[in-house]
């Protein structure tokens, strides 16, 4: 029987009994091209890659407080007992390394650095290596700074806007909406931040400001009380890479701020435009190559309930057995960008992950997500 697209989107959302571990020389699901061993050994070495380049010096300076977030996230929605140790133990090592790099809360952190700190030490009081000192200092150093620092916007008071500037092309640096020049070098402004990007930063922030207890410019429901507004979502068939990935990373971002970072499930029905965007666009990512968003469609997808009974999940697991690079990574293996070879490399163990869901069905912030359908008053 052909089923209609609405019914193939929907009909397969069931919730799967709890199941003996599978042993791992079988086939994934009948018909399928790799077993439960090639998977596992695929999501071992990628995150032995990802720990590698972790501890390097100037990688682990740069984006210390992602990987951190990258192992405890992983040790701590993972199922496999194997998985969860070892992700576990590189998250309790690294963990220890970024308290020693950040002893103190320094006098001129700016509020790119205040936001960097808080994303850190969330990973690492959740690991149980609290510092209660240094969460009293970020407290006093954020309220240094407003929303417009942190988020280039109010929530609390505007939509998202569309008239962010990227930043300066020639010092990095970020600046006001209203800037007429760079305020650091005073070059001209280069072009606006597509507001999905500016969507999705916000989603972070205020996602990681409030679950630690130090707000950066607002809270979550504050962010999200503007998504339905940014629906529909464009139709993306010949949209260019860059504003396929803003749509693509924000509908994801918005997930994640609702489940936690997959700690729990969502129902589709919470979020049924997110929902549908993911599954309509999932093998899009095969089409471009993209391992990376395809990581992150699959996770998310996994948390409203999906599971390999879903012929779109069985196609993406597929892919990306299929796309991993020799020294275990994924994406473009000659990349001279680190955050190119990590951050593709653990959306992608992620997405082959078997999740635990440990906190059960539910949304992270009740209020976001009532914010996210319109119904908050």
């Amino acid at each position: 029987m052909q089923l209609s697209r609405r019914a193939f989107l929907l009909a397969p959302v069931m919730r799967a009994p709890a199941l003996a571990r599978p042993a791992l020389g079988k086939p994934l699901w009948d018909g399928a091209r790799y077993t439960h061993a090639d998977k596992a050994r695929a999501v071992r070495r990628g995150l032995e890659f990802i720990y590698k380049t972790a501890k390097d010096r100037k990688n682990f300076g740069e984006y210390g407080s992602d990987y951190l977030w990258c192992f405890y996230t992983i040790a701590s929605t993972t199922s496999d007992p194997d998985l969860k140790a070892r992700a576990g133990k590189m998250a309790q090592e690294r963990a220890r390394e970024w308290r020693r790099v950040h002893p103190r809360v320094p006098d001129n952190a700016d509020a790119e650095d205040v936001s960097d700190l808080v994303f850190g030490a969330l990973a690492a009081d959740s690991l149980g290596l609290r510092n209660d000192t240094m969460k009293r200092d970020l407290e006093r150093a954020a309220r240094r700074f407003g929303p417009q620092d942190f988020l280039k916007f109010d929530p609390a008071k505007e939509p998202i806007p569309t008239t962010v500037p990227e930043a300066c092309y020639w010092c990095a640096n970020n600046n006001a909406t209203s800037s007429v020049r760079c305020k650091k070098c005073m070059s001209e402004p280069g072009p606006k931040m597509d507001p999905y990007d500016v969507l999705t930063d916000a989603v972070i922030a205020t996602y990681t400001g409030e679950r630690y207890g130090v707000l950066l410019g607002g809270r979550l429901a504050d962010v999200l009380q503007w998504v339905p507004r940014m629906r529909p979502y464009p139709k993306l068939e010949n949209a260019t890479r860059e504003q396929y990935e803003a749509v693509a990373y924000a509908i994801t971002h918005i997930v994640y701020g609702l489940n936690d970072y997959t700690h729990s499930r969502l129902r589709p029905e919470w979020l049924p435009q997110e929902y549908e965007f993911l599954l309509g666009h999932l093998k899009q990512n095969i089409a471009t190559n993209d391992a990376e968003t395809m990581g992150e469609f699959l996770d998310t997808l996994m948390s409203f309930g999906l599971t390999t009974e879903h012929p779109l999940i069985r196609t993406g697991i597929e892919y990306l057995l299929s796309v991993q690079n020799p020294d275990g990574s994924w994406g473009d293996a000659n990349d001279k960008d680190i955050y190119k070879r990590y951050h593709p490399t653990w959306t992608s163990v992620n997405g082959l992950m078997d999740y635990a869901f440990p906190k059960g069905e539910g949304a992270s912030f009740p209020a976001a997500l009532r914010a996210a359908q319109g119904t908050s008053g």
